[in-house]
């Protein structure tokens, strides 16, 4: 659950900018009662084209599933999309681990933020207007038009064509073979237009979504700031059409007309508390460490607990309970503290400290299942193993394509002697975390062990699984 950053995840990142240049370009969704759009683009169509680019997605890129960040990323974006006019779908979200700044919203209303983007912003207004501005392309059908207008004709080659475009040596050009995939992507990017009106529509639904329009102006100012130290990692589109400079000339016009109205002045206190996760836990270790080492930093509590994780997988022990210590003297009644301060003692092997904080954080929140997966961890340490699985069961249930979850509920029912239960949960894990071979191996294993309806109903949903996911392999 939420692995580890390595050294290779800049790598990767540079690797995914071709998902940051042209993964925005396919947002779009049908408007309500018209089941037919430009010809042959229809609701059908993109509901497909979009199950099928969520699975390609995440089959290809790290996904976080600590509900802390995925639940408040979720209510951020559905602020912002209740003032959208009506869709035919909801706004579906994902939380990707990748250094970038940016965001994108794919087909059908699936919708992805980048960890890089919520770890360099400096409040909620700022990671509210880039996600305005994203479901601003999603409402004004800009990429709907130009699949039209490319002729992708039949999801194989529309799906084939853009996984060719975002993905490349990563897989995507077998997809696209034959599909024309670089020319007729090249008639994908945004008009000057386009990203005018999605700047202009993004700031209405920002606005109308209670947080400062000036954050859509400042969250600009720092992709300028930072786009020369990001190189090929800064997200293109926001570089062009039109430049950042006069965007952000034209957003403080449009402010400047509002003189005379107060603006909306944003509670930050969870953004803070999950821009604290993002950057201590998912960047980097190095770079981790780095927010939290500059003279302004360490003043509060997050900045100790911030620290204290940074140091704690960067295997620095010592540094690390003592800066757990100073965040829980600062704030021991924080459930955020306690629950990683919990999680950082079981990592040392401290199980029965780590015990005594992770019961109060199940007792405070119950929905916290990263508590949970820790406690159930440290009861199968202690031998209990009933009452770990049933704890870790509910973990699941909450998080069903974690794939450290699905490991470590494998293990436990192995070491309970229930080897189907082990082996299949030992395929669920290995097929979230894409080791085909893995899942191959325990579906057989599993297979072989198949006793009952029931088993062979659990294996048949597995399967599906896997053909589905295993496709973009």
């Amino acid at each position: 659950m939420i692995p580890q950053a390595s050294s290779s995840s800049g790598v990767f990142a540079r690797h995914i900018t071709v998902i940051v240049l042209t993964a925005i370009l396919i947002a779009g969704t049908a408007l309500p009662g018209m089941a037919q759009l430009f010809g042959g683009f229809d609701v059908k169509k993109e509901r497909e084209l979009g199950d099928q680019f969520d699975h390609l997605v995440r089959s290809r890129m790290a996904v976080v599933e600590d509900p802390e960040i995925v639940d408040y990323i979720t209510t951020l974006v559905s602020d912002i999309a209740r003032h959208m006019p009506p869709q035919p779908w909801p706004i579906k979200v994902g939380v990707l681990r990748q250094n970038a700044l940016n965001a994108f919203a794919g087909p059908a209303g699936h919708m992805f933020v980048f960890t890089g983007l919520i770890a360099n912003m400096e409040n909620e207004d700022e990671l509210a207007a880039v996600i305005a501005h994203e479901l601003a392309h999603v409402s004004q059908r800009h990429i709907a038009q130009k699949i039209e207008k490319a002729q992708l004709v039949g999801l194989a080659a529309m799906l084939g064509t853009l996984a060719g475009v975002f993905l490349g040596s990563e897989g995507g050009q077998a997809l696209a073979y034959g599909s024309q995939a670089a020319s007729q992507a090249a008639m994908l990017n945004y008009s000057r237009e386009d990203e005018r009106e999605a700047d202009d529509v993004g700031f209405q639904y920002l606005s109308a979504a209670g947080y400062s329009p000036q954050g859509m102006v400042r969250s600009f100012e720092i992709l300028k700031r930072k786009q020369w130290i990001m190189g090929s990692s800064f997200p293109g589109y926001l570089s062009t059409h039109p430049a950042l400079t006069e965007r952000i000339g034209y957003l403080e016009d449009r402010i400047a007309t509002l003189k005379g109205k107060p603006l909306p002045k944003t509670d930050n206190s969870r953004f803070l508390r999950i821009r604290t996760l993002v950057r201590a836990g998912l960047m980097d270790e190095q770079i981790s460490l780095a927010f939290y080492d500059g003279e302004q930093s360490g003043k509060s509590c997050l900045d100790k607990l911030g620290r204290g994780i940074a140091l704690g997988r960067l295997n620095r022990v010592a540094e690390a309970r003592q800066s757990f210590e100073q965040a829980l003297a600062c704030g021991g009644d924080d459930s955020l503290i306690l629950r990683e301060a919990g999680r950082f003692l079981f990592g040392v092997g401290d199980f029965d400290a780590s015990a005594k904080y992770l019961q109060k954080v199940i007792l405070l929140h119950p929905s916290d299942m990263v508590a949970t997966f820790f406690y159930a961890r440290i009861l199968a340490e202690k031998g209990d193993l009933r009452h770990g699985i049933e704890y870790l069961e509910r973990v699941s249930t909450s998080l069903p394509e974690d794939s450290e979850v699905r490991l470590t509920l494998g293990r436990m029912y192995g070491q309970a002697g229930d080897y189907f239960k082990a082996h299949l949960n030992l395929a669920y894990g290995a097929l979230y975390s894409n080791n085909a071979g893995q899942a191959k191996f325990h579906q057989d294993k599993a297979r072989a062990l198949a006793s009952s309806e029931s088993d062979r109903r659990e294996l048949d949903l597995f399967e599906a699984s896997l053909k589905q996911r295993s496709r973009f392999w």
